[in-house]
């Protein structure tokens, strides 16, 4: 069936944004006197980001609380965002094919939707999207399939012609084992791991230059077949 909706990650999958969110942590954390390692990285990377405050807060006791950092932890977002953060190339034309061919599209993400609006404007992207959708807004992180299915009921498209387009391994084995056709995303710097992700993509590019609306519609051609 071809493609009739689109969900889109935000971090790593439309913004470069993978290294800032190892970064700004740790500038976080600087300023209570502690480090963020790489294997806390990796224990909250699947967490929204006020879970990720809030582990950060019981594990390591800095701020005053598990809201209070997170707060903190979005202005410092912003600004990366309003700022710093790239957008990948090749991103707009490929939203812009799936605009052109009447394909809704809609956000979901374990950053809150008001810091992912901040991003989007500064590349001008924000009108592609019907809706952002927030893990901590529906209860569980991408480890669950809540927050791509309440993007799935804001698209009202079915699920076997609604495609996910994920960066991060834990999303990409959400979505794919929910019943979504996945793309993954798979870029030269954030240590993905190429096997796992194939593992569970439908499609895996290295960028949007390999990425088309011709190539999903292949795909969704040949399993017709």
């Amino acid at each position: 069936m071809a493609i009739s909706g689109a969900i889109f990650d935000f971090d790593g999958t439309i913004v470069d944004s993978m290294p800032m969110w190892e970064r700004v942590p740790d500038m976080l954390l600087q300023r209570y006197g502690r480090t963020m390692t790489h294997e806390m990285f990796v224990e909250t990377e699947p967490m929204s980001a006020d879970d990720e405050c809030a582990w950060l807060h019981d594990h390591l006791g800095v701020g005053e609380s598990g809201p209070a950092l997170f707060s903190e932890l979005r202005e410092m977002v912003r600004h990366e965002y309003a700022t710093s953060v790239e957008a990948w190339p090749g991103v707009r034309e490929f939203l812009q094919s799936l605009d052109d061919a009447g394909i809704p599209m809609v956000i979901a993400s374990s950053t809150p939707a008001d810091d992912i609006r901040v991003g989007l404007r500064a590349h001008g992207l924000e009108g592609f999207f019907k809706e952002v959708f927030f893990t901590g807004d529906v209860g569980r992180g991408k480890e669950y399939p809540d927050v791509y299915l309440r993007a799935l009921e804001e698209l009202g498209t079915p699920m076997e012609s609604t495609w996910v387009f994920e960066d991060a391994p834990f999303g990409v084995r959400t979505a794919a084992k929910t019943g979504f056709p996945v793309v993954a995303l798979l870029n030269d710097h954030d240590g993905r791991d190429e096997a796992f992700l194939r593992k569970y993509a439908s499609i895996l590019v290295h960028g949007y230059g390999e990425l088309s609306l011709a190539l999903i519609d292949d795909y969704a051609a040949a399993g017709e077949s």
